[in-house]
This record gives structure tokens, sequence and C-alpha cells, in this order.
């Protein structure tokens, strides 16, 4: 028999699935709204958002009966940027972003999916918007490939994935076969390449932020509208993100993998 979950889980629960409900949508969100997202009563719904504003975790705009993620929720994350070393490695991002004026990402692996960490934005009038939290398959992004080439686990994810891939773009790969060789590919030159698998017109080049052990806890990613990037100014950016990486490599802390 499976062990009771101890008391206060729901709850706890529930409360996590409000406040990403939330800082997954563009802004705000009505209680109504968030109480659909997640599933829940309207009045649970409710308690649960007051129970977070007297915390400071949630906010409401009066003028739209409306709620946002309050200032706890940036205080706890620049404790757990500085707890994760991303405070130091925001400064390569900037300076990689310096170098190019292109869009660059920081990014980890959750599950079997690639999510943004943080990001640099291109100032430049032709761009990729994306947003910190943005989460892609692992198989379609330069930092899923990047992370996964140098994984313990690669083997099992790509037996874990079905025999056709299910497409972003028309780019896409759509095999195992084909995703065990975009990696080989990656682990032999140390960067990856996301030729419009994951959006359509823009071309990704990343490399793998080692820890000790020389396994991927992160990548460094830089997003490139393809008129932007021809391929062969990929050498030319590839030696810039894997140098950017590597620096970045010597803020990843020993004892908290930022990839789990």
């Amino acid at each position: 028999m499976s062990e009771a979950p101890p008391p206060g889980t729901q709850a706890i629960g529930r409360a996590l699935s409000v406040l990403q409900a939330i800082a997954a949508s563009s802004g705000e969100m009505s209680s109504g709204a968030i109480a659909k997202a997640v599933g829940l009563a309207s009045g649970t719904t409710n308690r649960i958002l007051r129970a977070l504003m007297a915390n400071g975790y949630v906010s409401r705009n009066p003028k739209t009966d409306s709620y946002y993620l309050g200032t706890g929720t940036v205080l706890l994350g620049q404790a757990a940027q500085r707890g994760f070393g991303v405070d130091k490695m925001i400064p390569i991002l900037e300076g990689l972003h310096a170098a190019t004026g292109e869009s660059v990402n920081l990014a980890i692996r959750q599950g079997n999916e690639s999510v943004v960490l943080t990001r640099v934005q291109s100032q430049l009038p032709l761009r990729f918007e994306q947003r910190a939290g943005a989460r892609f398959p692992l198989y379609a992004t330069a930092s899923g490939k990047s992370i996964m080439a140098f994984s313990p686990d690669c083997h099992e994810y790509t037996a874990s994935l079905p025999d056709e891939l299910p497409p972003l773009t028309p780019y896409t790969i759509r095999s195992r076969e084909e995703f065990t060789h975009q990696v080989k590919a990656t682990r032999e030159r140390g960067y990856s390449i996301d030729e419009q698998e994951n959006v359509e017109g823009v071309r990704c080049v990343g490399a793998p932020v080692l820890d000790a052990e020389g396994r991927a806890q992160a990548a460094l990613v830089i997003q490139v509208p393809t008129v932007r990037l021809p391929v062969t100014r990929v050498p030319e950016l590839a030696a810039l993100v894997m140098a950017a990486a590597k620096e970045a490599e010597m803020f990843v802390p020993v004892d908290r993998p930022l990839s789990p």
C-alpha cells in the first residue's frame, strides 16, 4: 500500500497550481479564469488567493479585479538565482548579446522539456519574442539537444520517444534516429543547432553548460531570425556561444543541479 501524503500536501499543491497559472498568463487573471485553469471551485480558489495575497505572493488590481504575481515571488526568484549561480551567469548572457546583437537564453531541463530560465532580448526590429518560463520539447530545441548530448540518461530519453515525433514546425525532426544523429553531432562538435524546428523562421545555436563531472546542467542559446543567420555564419556564433557556456560553467553549483 502506498503511504498517505503528509497533511497539507493537497493545499500546498493547489496553491502552487494557482501561482503557476498566474505565471503562465500574459499578466493578470480573474479569479474565475484561475479557477478554470486549475480545475478548482471558485470558493476554494478565492480562499487560496486570499492566503497568497496575505503573504505577498499574489496581488490584486482593484481596477480590473484581476490577480498578478506579487513582490514576494520576485524575492523568492532572486534568492533562487543566487543559490543556483544564475545571477552570476546573467552578465555572461549580456556579453553574448552585446557581441551578437541577438537574443540569448539560458535554458534548463525539466522532465522531457527545455525551459527558459532567463533571457536577454534582442533590441533589433526583427526579433523572436519569448519569455522566461517558456517550455518546449527537448528534441525540437538547440538547448534540449545540447543538454541531452551530455546527460547520462540520454539513451533512456531517446528510447521513450514515439516512433514519429510530433512536429512543431514543418522543419521539426520527425524520428528517434534523427534525434540520435543530432545528439551525436552535438557531442562531437560541442554545439547544437535548431534549424527552425521549434519556431519557423528562427535558427538557434546552443552549447551546454557542464558541471565538474561533464554533465549538462543548462544550455546557452543564441536565437536569430534566419534572414540574419545564414548557415555559413553558424560556426562564428557557435564559437561565441561555446566560449560563453564555458565561462558560465564556473558558476554552476556543485551540490544543486540546475537540471535534475
